[in-house]
């Protein structure tokens, strides 16, 4: 499969149309598939159909997968502790409580929070190839205030979303 790329006219505070399709087989879709791109500070979602049966492959997980997220959370859970613990410990005691209660907080929860995608990013790339290969069926590939470009791999559902935004059509720049 080849993926096929499409730039339409589209501010974030604008709801984008899609065909009735699953974005990755065909079917008629309901339940959705979130895409996510991140540029700088913003984060662009948008949610694109999939079938019943596509949503069901993506709700399911590897053994591995599994494992690595179970231990994600431990290993999250414990940094985070760690790190309060630390703290609460290294911080000067000349400091109110409250201070150094709030900076271990902060620190066992934003370092706690980086484990915790590091494993996550790591359990995906562990998934099923079905999971695999829904989720890389469609991608925000680049976006900005005024455009978005998606890519899909399912050809027929790309056909009908150009058909859809004919008017949002935009010229695609190398």
């Amino acid at each position: 499969m080849t993926n096929q790329t499409i730039k339409i006219k589209a501010r974030p505070d604008e709801t984008i149309r899609f065909p009735g399709l699953c974005v990755h087989c065909g079917q008629p879709g309901a339940a959705p598939l979130r895409l996510k791109k991140r540029h700088g500070r913003v984060t662009r979602l948008i949610d694109v159909p999939l079938c019943a049966e596509c949503a069901q492959q993506l709700a399911r997980k590897s053994g591995e997968e599994e494992r690595l997220e179970k231990i994600g959370w431990a290993v999250a859970g414990a940094t985070a502790v760690i790190l309060l613990a630390l703290g609460l410990l290294l911080t000067p005691s000349g400091l109110a409580f409250w201070l150094r209660l709030l900076l271990g907080l902060v620190l066992g929860l934003g370092v706690g929070t980086a484990v915790l995608v590091y494993f996550r990013r790591r359990a995906l790339q562990n998934a099923l190839p079905a999971k695999q290969a829904i989720l890389q069926s469609a991608q925000i590939e680049t976006f900005s205030w005024r455009a978005v470009t998606f890519s899909f791999t399912n050809e027929t559902f790309y056909e009908r979303f150009r058909a859809l935004n004919q008017p949002l059509l935009m010229e695609m720049s190398n």
